[in-house]
């Protein structure tokens, strides 16, 4: 007994320290560094995000139900807005917010409406009210691509088409139509569906298809104040004809700006880097960098873990040299996983995700956070070895609270109940938020940083690594630089569970993300930084 009570005691002793330390272990480290003594990360109060470029995406049905019903709504977008604008962000998006048959909202039945579970037109403009006087903007996605099969328009078109009705009010042309095998079938004629049946392909080519899409582009931007779209499946809209995208995607920039000139647009295009740049000769600005998103052969997450850092990194200053060449005003749009794909908390640690948190937040552009990163909330989309036909999963219920569930939304997909069984993560936003160095206070530091230089925004990023003398893989080091100003920062991540020591002559520290919780410093022309930890230098 008496050895079982001195083991207990040790025990306690170890979970203590490591309870005050969590990253414990400078005996083994070659590079000392002093402990950082504040309680928590240190934030720059006089920074805003005002002019910041850090984008946040939001699944409504998920995220705060405002009224008990079990659904995410937009009052509950509206009610949580002090909470993104205290995490520095500048951009909310929200995934489909239209009339749709289905849970997720991309087949479209009403362009000119708000889902009935959300709320109502009056909740949105409340919205975009309540979000101005933050200075956060809210974005909208667009789906052109397709509609909904319940869409009037596809019955009329159908009818149209059929009875050779080519009169002013026609729609034959909106959808592709053909005898011969095209899809799936409607009546007497095959369609274009490719993303099934329920989701008919849109003909961008029809002239009056094209006047409807500018009335619901000037309903949005013009009339309710939208400040962005998000495009989805841009790559598809000519059937992966990147001739034809691009020149679409130049009249609709052209059409978005006669209702605001300064409106944005991001696209999704889920294709690399080689297919994607030549996406950049059109005057829309950005595009989602799916090769750097969890699952593509450049992912971020592998930067994080330290796997083949140098050569992803060498990849992407490639990409960011050829987008400005062919458009001086492109920028990229970086993430980690979205709404289609696992959530990277499947990959990581918590130190592991930081790490990832400070690499999104530090690159040129605008960073998209999927909402619940914060907190490593949980979601694949199989079961075991077993896909499970949804991506439900991918999109579940923010945790706000350990204890107090108000808010909290239901199971996203009533239908799909079996599936509601996922052990998600106990602590919520506000137990994070008031948790010393927990993840969500790390995105908040993280962010805090970058809305400091607006220009990471529309900054050249190119390799730092000779600056620092140094060929270390675990060691990235990249410059972003204002083409106009020439303002600049210069960006280290020590990607490595050790100490690091590196040349940096003649320049000086003006940030730093301590992950490990150990003071960066530079002595005698070296940068000596901390492990899994990031500096801004000049």
């Amino acid at each position: 007994m008496r050895h079982g009570h001195l083991l207990i005691s040790l025990l306690a002793i170890v979970l203590s320290s490591c309870k005050s330390d969590p990253y414990a272990g400078d005996e083994n480290q070659k590079v000392k560094l002093k402990k950082d003594t504040h309680s928590n990360y240190v934030f720059d109060e006089d920074v805003t995000n005002e002019n910041g470029s850090m984008s946040y995406e939001i699944f409504v049905r998920s995220f705060y139900d405002s009224d008990g019903d079990g659904i995410g709504d937009l009052n509950g977008v509206t009610l949580k807005l002090p909470y993104l604008q205290e995490m520095g962000i500048k951009t909310v998006w929200l995934m489909p917010i239209n009339p749709s048959p289905s849970y997720h909202g991309y087949d479209v039945k009403d362009y000119y409406d708000i889902h009935p579970d959300y709320g109502t037109i009056n909740d949105l403009d409340n919205l975009v009210s309540e979000a101005n006087k933050l200075n956060i903007d809210i974005m909208m996605d667009m789906v052109l691509n397709h509609s909904s099969r319940s869409h009037p328009a596809f019955r009329q078109s159908y009818n149209d088409y059929i009875n050779n009705n080519e009169g002013a009010d026609s729609k034959k042309d909106w959808y592709h139509w053909s005898t011969t095998n095209i899809g799936a079938k409607y009546g007497d004629l095959y369609y274009e569906c490719g993303f099934g049946s329920d989701m008919p392909d849109f003909n961008l080519d029809s002239t009056s298809l094209r006047a409807e899409i500018d009335n619901i582009c000037k309903f949005w931007i013009q009339d309710h104040g939208i400040k962005g779209f998000r495009l989805d499946a841009v790559y598809h809209y000519y059937n992966t004809n990147t001739a034809k995208n691009v020149a679409f995607l130049n009249w609709l920039d052209s059409t978005v700006k006669k209702y605001n000139p300064n409106f944005y647009m991001v696209g999704e295009a889920w294709i690399g880097d080689s297919v994607l740049t030549g996406y950049s000769a059109s005057t829309m600005e950005s595009f989602f960098k799916f090769d750097n998103a969890t699952g593509g052969d450049k992912s971020l997450v592998n930067v994080a873990k330290g796997f083949n850092a140098t050569n992803i990194f060498n990849s992407m200053y490639k990409y960011e040299s050829n987008i400005k060449k062919n458009n001086p005003k492109a920028y990229s749009s970086y993430f980690l996983s979205n709404h289609d794909q696992d959530r990277i908390s499947k990959n990581f640690n918590e130190i592991q995700n930081k790490l990832a948190a400070s690499i999104l937040g530090l690159l040129p552009g605008t960073s998209f956070m999927y909402y619940g990163e914060e907190i490593q909330l949980v979601g694949t989309r199989t079961t075991g070895m077993y896909d499970d036909g949804t991506d439900v999963k991918r999109r579940l219920p923010l945790i706000w609270s350990k204890n107090d569930k108000t808010g909290e939304c239901s199971f996203p997909q009533p239908e799909r109940k079996d599936l509601d069984n996922v052990q998600q993560v106990e602590l919520g936003i506000n137990d994070q938020l008031k948790r010393n160095y927990s993840l969500l206070n790390h995105y908040k530091k993280v962010v805090n940083v970058r809305n400091k230089y607006p220009f990471i925004k529309n900054g050249l990023m190119t390799s730092a690594q000779s600056l620092l003398d140094t060929d270390l893989q675990s060691i990235i080091a990249y410059k972003i630089e204002d083409q106009t100003t020439h303002e600049y920062i210069i960006v280290v991540h020590n990607l490595s569970e050790y100490n690091m020591e590196v040349a940096a002559p003649g320049t000086q520290i003006v940030d730093e993300i301590n992950t490990s919780r150990r003071v960066p410093e530079i002595k005698n022309g070296k940068l000596r930084i901390g492990r899994y930890s990031t500096v801004v230098i000049k």
